[in-house]
């Protein structure tokens, strides 16, 4: 069947007539949604323009020409201001001056000066491939990742109109149009390019009508899932993202915690202040919560003045209270709530509430969302009853230790800004000789509550916090500068052994730190060694090995601690400079009891000689150890058989001792 001009454009007028119907329906139900209206409005000025083509003949031409046509890309430019309004853009009046005015002007000036059917046509094609260009140049600039699809389909049918507009302009250009007649004609040699224009035309309004229901779905399914006074999360949207939580966490072996939280005092605001007051600090709670969360981590609101926060992939039980104790403070700071009206002069209303805080964690306390939640709800109350403005996990015990933990931290703080560490010294001894030849520099916390706290009992505290980046930096710089005055006092030189900490490898400039702290005390380079451990080193090689290479070029002496617990590579031996190996104190326990801990012992020694290294043994407490080590040809040793570790004075008075005895 041969469809001719009129058929077509009587076509066009139908579909137009159908897509008003439903854009005013739209603009009816949802009125304060922009774009639909300016969709209406174009399919009134397409149903106009095309119904005065259709009167060509019947009417004047200037009539039908220019009215008509401007109609059209009246039309175009209102689905393009839609589009920008429905995306979120600027609304542009001066459009309709940019495009319609300069090509209504040029169509009026062929009608009476150059009346030529090509030139008309040409000017038309023309404004509607820019108005296509600048529409998608908007769409791709403001994309919408819940609309992409759509999104995607209506940039390929409003580009394919313009490409069809293009072939259209070509084609003019190569072979003007003679025809007076336009519609009338039987040759209608613009049949086929219409009836695409059809085609993508009516696809496009298709696509209109679907983004616009699409987003209505997804305004929906906001609703659904987000709390319409603080805009968060809802408890239906939590519990979704909780089984999502728990299901990869199971999967990849990690924890989760759930901290349930109830704003204490909060019905005393309500009823004083009003419930818009409530409302207003309602939103600032929400706010503050926020801030103090990760982007993995999520706070919703589950009614009244109670959240909860889900706490995604921690380490440690304690993460969960760090965080806790940070939201309580927070929250125990006072809100500044806005006068009830404008004609009220007062500043406002200063108000102090505060938060207790229920935390389970999975797997530990549950493996389904109903059953986290319902502990984490049994822990809040337990942090009520304790007094409020505090934290409590569904575990008594766990509470206790976490509390304990937290508070260490705390005092490790402010015994890291007192100056309350230590550095104890462990002689070194050289297996052929008997001296003293060196020292491994070790931290101690000396309390003034608790005394003496080991190592073991803050450093991996101090691993977790970040506090380990400034206790390396003290200790580095506090054995330099012993270092120094033991040089100055006539002592003979000693290398002097420090850790550096895997965080410190990756997280500060180690090289610039050595640097400084040398230039500072004095310090001779060659007389410093840094001891680090084999995973620390391994994170990273390629870095590890310029880092490496970096300190040997200022004569640090270089060490693997611990050697033999962690990779044992050969492979990374031979990459890293390094001039010694300690071989860890568990191989050295069992000797001579354990035959597998003297093979490996020996085959470390000999290993360690092969590739031209210095070895040294950790931990020896015994005689016997001795002699095997001797035995094996190890270089030095240290361990209380000589010598636990000691303050710096009861060292020189190890080296005063040794100097004495010759």
């Amino acid at each position: 069947m041969k469809f001719d001009l009129l058929t077509i454009l009587t076509a066009y007028l139908i579909v137009d007539a159908v897509f008003a119907i439903a854009f005013a329906v739209t603009v009816r139900r949802h009125p304060n949604l922009a774009g639909p209206g300016w969709w209406l409005a174009a399919c009134m000025a397409f149903f106009t323009g095309f119904l005065g083509i259709c009167l060509r003949d019947v009417i004047p031409d200037i009539v039908s020409i220019v009215i008509a046509n401007s109609l059209i890309l009246t039309g175009g430019v209102c689905v393009w201001i839609g589009i920008r309004g429905f995306f979120g853009l600027r609304q542009h009046w001066s459009l309709f001056a940019l495009f319609v005015l300069p090509a209504a002007t040029l169509l009026n000036l062929f009608m009476e000066v150059w009346p030529s059917v090509s030139a008309r046509q040409i000017t038309m094609s023309t404004f509607i491939i820019l108005i296509g260009l600048f529409t998608i140049r908007d769409i791709v600039r403001q994309r919408s990742v819940t609309l992409s699809m759509e999104t995607n389909l209506l940039i390929g049918f409003l580009g394919a109109e313009t490409v069809i507009h293009v072939i259209r302009l070509i084609t003019l250009i190569m072979r003007p149009t003679a025809i007076s007649s336009y519609i009338l004609s039987p040759e209608q040699p613009d049949r086929v390019f219409l009836m695409w224009l059809f085609i993508t035309g009516t696809a496009r309004l298709l696509i209109m009508v679907t983004l616009v229901s699409a987003r209505l779905q997804d305004e929906l399914n906001q609703l659904a899932t987000q709390d319409s006074l603080t805009q968060l999360p809802n408890r239906r949207f939590l519990l979704e993202r909780l089984k999502h939580g728990i299901d990869v966490e199971r999967r990849d072996g990690k924890q989760l915690a759930l901290l349930m939280l109830d704003l204490d005092r909060f019905k005393a605001v309500n009823d004083s202040l009003g419930h818009s007051a409530g409302d207003e600090l309602l939103q600032q709670v929400a706010d503050r919560i926020q801030s103090r969360l990760r982007d993995v981590d999520m706070v919703a609101r589950l009614g009244g003045d109670e959240f909860i926060v889900l706490l995604e992939d921690i380490a440690h039980p304690e993460d969960a209270a760090r965080v806790a104790e940070e939201i309580v403070a927070d929250l125990s700071r006072p809100f500044q709530l806005p006068r009830s009206n404008e004609t009220d002069h007062e500043p406002g209303h200063e108000v102090q509430i505060g938060a207790s805080i229920g935390i389970s964690l999975y797997p530990q306390h549950g493996d389904n969302p109903e059953l986290l939640m319902e502990q984490a709800d049994i822990a809040m109350y337990e942090a009520k009853q304790a007094g409020r403005g505090c934290f409590a996990y569904f575990s008594e015990e766990l509470t206790i230790a976490v509390r304990k933990r937290i508070a260490l931290e705390g005092r490790l703080r402010r015994g890291i800004e007192q100056q309350e560490l230590r550095v104890f010294y462990q002689p070194q001894i050289d297996i052929a000789s008997g001296r003293i030849v060196g020292a491994e520099a070790l931290v101690r916390w000396q309390s003034p509550t608790e005394g003496l706290i080991a190592p073991i009992n803050f450093i991996p505290i101090a691993e977790e916090t970040g506090l380990i980046l400034a206790i390396g930096e003290w200790v580095l710089r506090e054995t330099c500068r012993q270092g120094q005055c033991w040089l100055a006092d006539g002592f003979l030189p000693l290398t002097l052994a420090v850790n550096v900490s895997p965080q410190q490898f990756r997280r500060c400039d180690i090289n610039a730190l050595v640097a400084e702290v040398l230039a500072e005390t004095g310090f001779p380079a060659g007389q410093l060694e840094l001891e680090m451990t084999e995973s620390g080193l391994m994170d990273n090689q390629d870095k590890a090995v310029e880092v490496l290479n970096n300190l040997r070029a200022q004569g640090i002496r270089l060490a693997i601690d611990d050697f033999g617990t962690g990779y044992s590579s050969l492979a990374y031996l031979k990459r890293f400079p390094l001039d010694v190996l300690k071989i860890d104190k568990s191989f050295i326990d069992d000797i001579p009891h354990l035959q597998d801990d003297m093979e490996i012992t020996a085959t470390i020694i000999a290993m360690g000689h092969i590739l031209g290294f210095k070895v040294l043994a950790e931990g020896v407490e015994t005689q016997e150890q001795l002699d095997f080590l001797r035995k094996k040809g190890c270089d030095a040793y240290q361990g209380y058989f000589t010598s636990k570790p000691v303050p710096a004075e009861d060292f020189a008075e190890l080296l005063r001792r040794q100097h004495k005895n010759g």
